[in-house]
């Protein structure tokens, strides 16, 4: 098939017109990128917009969204902002011509770039009508952590319950959450419409709940240690107890040797008033011997008790509760039948 002479001509203008985008472009940018940066976002843009010229915008836009990356040039970015919007990507394109629009060019900017951003207007104008708009509710209980996209495109939270620009034709909405079911929505715009979605969360029954945070029905301790058991309570019981028994060996031993001395200095049981402070020594020494044993003895008894009850202080079997109690100089046990 042989292009018509007008044809020709408008296909050679434009190839130049991006020729020049790039050969007219500020040298102080020309310092900044690599000769072989230039040389390949060139040869991507001439290729993109001879295939957009050709009506195959489809693939032009990969060739012209990669030369405008390794090198920004208004009259790429205005084409490409074009083929987005004939491709359906309206509102890509339309910001991709915005940013045209709205680039303060110097006066010596080429005569390439003028053309492009007056090129953006008159698109802009055309698309930005077609532009369709969202708006996304969702009914959540308060406080409840959740996610929404479109099309698998995350949506801010702050974005709903307003009017968001979205491209016309089909999309599905989606909302996820910690502890709830997956909803979903769908919903087809034409070009310009404005609608709406409203979505519930519900709670999921089978979602694996978690303990909330302060959460103290296993005392603070991590659920393997409610489920097996600590033994911290257990050994101080048992150190306790073996403390009291040591100081009753000791006490025990001291006391015994006041015994023997006044044996000797008391006859018949009957001692003289020099002799009242080690007796009293000697009562002292055993009363306090006799604690030390019995706090052992008592240690001991609830170290084996804790042992047993999975480390709780108190435990509860076949209707009878025993809670062991400890104390300076006493020890013991609590409990109801």
């Amino acid at each position: 098939m042989t292009m018509t002479t007008p044809r020709l001509r408008s296909l050679a203008g434009t190839l130049a017109f991006a020729l020049a985008s790039f050969a007219l472009a500020p040298t102080a940018r020309a310092d900044d990128a690599a000769a072989s940066d230039m040389a390949a976002a060139r040869e991507l843009g001439v290729a993109g917009v001879r295939l957009a010229e050709a009506g195959n915008c489809a693939e032009a836009i990969d060739k012209l969204a990669r030369s405008e990356k390794m090198y920004h040039a208004p009259s790429i970015l205005e084409r490409l902002g074009e083929c987005q919007v004939q491709t359906g990507k309206i509102v890509e394109g339309t910001e991709n011509l915005n940013r045209v629009v709205r680039e303060n060019l110097p006066p010596t900017a080429p005569p390439a770039y003028l053309a492009a951003q007056e090129r953006a207007r008159q698109a802009l104008a055309e698309a930005k009508p077609k532009i369709a708009k969202l708006k996304i509710a969702v009914a959540a209980p308060a406080g409840a952590d959740f996610a929404v996209t479109i099309d698998g495109t995350p949506v801010p939270n702050a974005n709903l319950n307003v009017d968001r620009p979205v491209d016309p034709g089909p999309h599905t909405v989606e909302v996820t959450g910690n502890g709830f079911k997956k909803a979903s929505a769908k919903v087809s715009l034409g070009p310009g419409a404005v609608d709406s979605v409203a979505i519930t969360l519900e709670r999921d029954p089978n979602a694996k709940k978690e303990a909330p945070p302060g959460d103290d029905r296993n005392g603070g301790l991590p659920a393997r240690e409610e489920r097996g058991g600590s033994k911290v309570p257990a050994i101080v019981a048992f150190s306790v107890g073996g403390a009291g028994i040591v100081t009753g060996v000791i006490f025990g031993v001291l006391a015994a040797g006041k015994r023997s001395d006044l044996d000797g200095a008391c006859p018949n049981k009957v001692c003289p008033t020099s002799q009242e402070s080690a007796l009293d020594s000697a009562k002292t020494f055993g009363w306090v011997s006799t604690i030390g044993f019995g706090v052992g003895i008592v240690g001991a008894a609830v170290g084996t008790v804790l042992l047993f009850t999975g480390g709780n202080a108190e435990a509860s079997v076949r209707g009878v509760r025993v809670q062991p109690t400890l104390g300076l100089g006493s020890a013991g046990f609590a409990g109801s039948f």
